[in-house]
């Protein structure tokens, strides 16, 4: 809703059935904005993720809707033939509503709203990209960097690499309340951020603020994931219980089990989003702090473009026909190769071996 030809914010809630209030704060932010809409200067487009699986209450019908988003699959429901599952309805449409926002507005940003099945506070999760870092580290909470590495088939990452500022924002546990409440609090000063909303114009803005600041001051800036546990379907997966987000951890404490016995933690770090669901390929995440300075760092190298220097490393070299892609063979650029690349703006797009296949991201 607002006037037409202005600043987008679109946000998508419920990609996951099982995840009911990101829905549940745009429903309850737009009544508001429609029974007083001063100040706005753009609009918000609200869109409801997976449909079916919200009717039911479940992470989805067939398949994960947010594990589908490639661009393969994308062209084959949208050539005519016939989705083969329920996501790939919700796919389609979800597609079309955002291809039409972005036909009238090619800037508009996207905030995808998502919670956990374990507890713990807010944090953003996106590519990091610094067009992406603006719209996350306006929200006062956690930035989660490096998960779309762990994740293929994601709606974020699919609209990331197309070009588009795209960020995640996790609101705590499914059913709790306040989970609601965080989600709207995103969209809020999401909106004044990307000039939807007049700055100043709203005290909604500032109570959201200070809504998130009361529980991102005790937690961690901004961390990076260091270690994914992947699930399928019979591995028996069971979390042990009472963990949640940022809950800290050290290396070899059990955190897990599952048929082959029992799962400790990789490193020293800080879990994140806990599994305590039946559906879902993610048992647990394991993060660690990173330093703004290097944040500061990595904006200054990305804006005077020392990636185009970057074949020059010891064992990297370029791909033989994609532009900003190149291998690293580990074996040979063993010092901190892969973290020079995220300094430089580039992710890990696949891995063979000691071979990484790093890609720079669309607007570094």
């Amino acid at each position: 809703m607002g006037p037409r030809g202005g600043p987008v914010l679109i946000c998508v809630g419920g990609l996951h059935g099982n995840e009911p209030p990101g829905v549940l704060a745009l429903r309850r932010l737009i009544l508001r904005l429609e029974a007083e809409p001063r100040g706005l200067r753009g609009r918000l487009v609200g869109l409801t993720g997976n449909r079916a699986a919200l009717e039911v209450g479940e992470r989805f019908v067939d398949e994960d809707l947010n594990r589908i988003w490639k661009p393969d699959r994308i062209e084959r429901v949208r050539g005519g033939v016939d989705p083969a599952i329920a996501e790939e309805e919700e796919l389609l449409e979800l597609f079309d509503a955002i291809e039409a926002e972005l036909a009238e507005c090619p800037d508009a940003r996207l905030i995808d709203l998502h919670s956990t099945s374990g507890g713990g506070s807010a944090f953003t999760t996106l590519d990091d990209s610094l067009a992406n870092r603006e719209l996350a580290f306006a929200l006062p909470v956690p930035h989660v960097l490096g998960l779309e590495e762990e994740l293929s088939g994601t709606m974020v990452g699919y609209l990331n690499d197309r070009g588009l500022t795209a960020i995640g924002f996790e609101s705590g546990q499914h059913l709790d309340p306040a989970s609601v409440d965080r989600a709207e609090a995103a969209v809020w000063i999401a909106m004044e951020a990307c000039g939807v909303l007049e700055r100043g114009a709203r005290p909604e803005v500032e109570e959201a603020r200070r809504l998130l600041e009361r529980e991102g001051r005790v937690r961690p800036d901004v961390v990076e994931v260091r270690h994914r546990h992947a699930v399928e379907a019979g591995d028996g997966f069971e979390m042990l219980p009472g963990y949640e987000n940022f809950q800290r951890t050290r290396r070899g404490e059990l955190l897990a089990r599952d048929a082959r016995g029992p799962i400790h933690s990789t490193e020293d770090g800080m879990i994140l989003m806990p599994l305590y669901q039946d559906q879902g390929a993610d048992g647990f995440f394991v993060i660690r702090r990173v330093n703004r300075i290097w944040l500061t760092v990595s904006a200054w190298v990305r804006r005077i473009r020392l990636d185009r220097i970057v074949h020059w490393l010891p064992g990297v070299r370029r791909h033989p026909e994609l532009p900003g892609v190149f291998y690293v063979d580990r074996s040979r650029a063993r010092w901190l190769a892969l973290q020079i690349f995220h300094l430089l703006g580039f992710r890990r797009r696949a891995r063979a071996g000691s071979i990484l296949e790093m890609i720079r991201r669309e607007g570094f």
